[in-house]
């Protein structure tokens, strides 16, 4: 089980090294500024993703798949999905003036690859299959990597073929993903009897849960952009970025913890609270270590990834944040499983509305926008807090004995 926990992390840290090198790859061949657009357009991407991973790709993991109608249900949904979301990237990308007809349509073809891509990972990760799952996102990248860097030495990169570049990329990582999926999972079925109820129960909640904290950083971008333009939202995405590896591992054990714990769930058992706190205690460990070298390294690493010093306070707001997500994350895992969905959801709403309305009321008070994140980790606690108190009461209801 440990291997399969360092298979987890590792899978999650391919994902972050890849994210983190478009960024930087954006910021240095593109500017600033550039980035700070990119960084708008793929936040909402990774919004779309996150709908699409808890609508569809939790649900695979949780019903039974190898029913007929569930398996046709979760193509279904994830068809309608991906094409309504890719609609709508479109038409608000345009409409608003904030991409051009080309550019906007290649950002709606990029954020389906993700969608589709995201899933294939899913089924992957379902088997637990955690080196294949870095195996096909690392194969995407190179694609990626090999049409951007093509593009620029031909003196024609803009922010449109960098999408496209990485549009690309994510097609090649669907296609590879899926041959490598165990073969007994590797088949698509007719859409006629699709059980799309099923999925739509389960899934809407999750879904809804795991756009909450993209959103959020969406929502802190455009504040940002509102009150202090684009360079100011490029500068805190930067450090964002600096610390996304240390989030972005976290969520690799979060992928863990939900096929655990959903497993443990089918076999009749489930997961404890006790578990959970020694999770959380081993995740406070790794953040702190990791954090502190984070720090130490600022002044030679940002420079060389971004060709800026990124904000010390902002790296320490972030790496504040990421602390609190280690404390939410093993506590919603083991509730959503369970069943307790909902009440997840609605824990993990408030503090995310609670996150907006105290970052509005640090920028009406004149907060820079490196200290933000300070307000993100506050609220991002309280909801740890909350679920901790959701999945303990659950466990005495169902075992008034003890």
């Amino acid at each position: 089980m440990k291997r399969k926990a360092v298979g987890a992390v590792i899978a999650q840290a391919a994902q972050a090294a890849i994210g983190l090198l478009l960024q930087i790859l954006v910021a240095r061949l593109l500017g600033i500024e550039e980035y700070g657009r990119f960084a708008i357009l793929y936040g909402v991407v990774i919004v779309a993703t996150a709908v699409v991973t808890g609508l569809v790709g939790d649900s695979l993991v949780v019903l039974d798949r190898a029913s007929r109608s569930i398996r046709a249900g979760l193509q279904a949904v994830l068809l309608v999905t991906a094409t309504l979301l890719a609609i709508g990237a479109f038409l608000i990308a345009w409409l608003t003036g904030f991409s051009d007809a080309v550019e906007a349509l290649v950002f709606a073809v990029a954020l389906a690859a993700f969608a589709v891509e995201e899933i294939v990972r899913r089924l992957l990760i379902a088997h637990m299959s955690f080196v294949r799952t870095a195996v096909t996102d690392v194969c995407g990248f190179v694609v990626a990597l090999a049409i951007i860097l093509g593009v620029h030495l031909a003196d024609a990169l803009s922010l449109t073929t960098f999408l496209l570049g990485i549009a690309a990329g994510q097609v090649v990582a669907t296609v590879i993903g899926w041959f490598l999926v165990p073969r007994g999972d590797r088949h698509l079925v007719g859409l006629r009897g699709a059980d799309m109820g099923a999925v739509w129960r389960y899934g809407v909640w999750r879904g809804l849960q795991q756009v909450l904290r993209p959103s959020l950083f969406t929502v802190t971008r455009l504040l940002v952009l509102a009150g202090s333009g684009l360079v100011a939202v490029g500068l805190l995405e930067a450090a964002r970025t600096y610390t996304s590896p240390l989030i972005l591992v976290i969520g690799g054990l979060s992928s863990f913890l939900f096929v655990r714990f959903a497993d443990q769930h089918k076999a009749g058992r489930s997961g404890t609270v006790r578990e959970a706190d020694r999770v959380v205690g081993l995740l406070l460990l790794g953040t702190v270590a990791m954090s502190a070298i984070a720090v130490v390294l600022i002044p030679w690493v940002s420079p060389l990834l971004f060709d800026v010093t990124v904000d010390p306070l902002a790296v320490i707001a972030w790496l504040a944040y990421g602390m609190s997500v280690a404390i939410v994350t093993p506590y919603g895992a083991l509730g959503a499983v369970g069943g307790r969905q909902i009440p997840v959801f609605l824990i993990r709403l408030s503090d995310t509305l609670l996150a907006v309305g105290v970052v509005i009321v640090m920028i009406m008070l004149g907060a820079e926008a490196s200290a933000l994140p300070f307000g993100l980790a506050a609220a991002s606690l309280l909801g740890g807090i909350g679920l901790r108190w959701l999945v303990l009461s659950t466990g005495r209801s169902e075992n008034p004995g003890t």
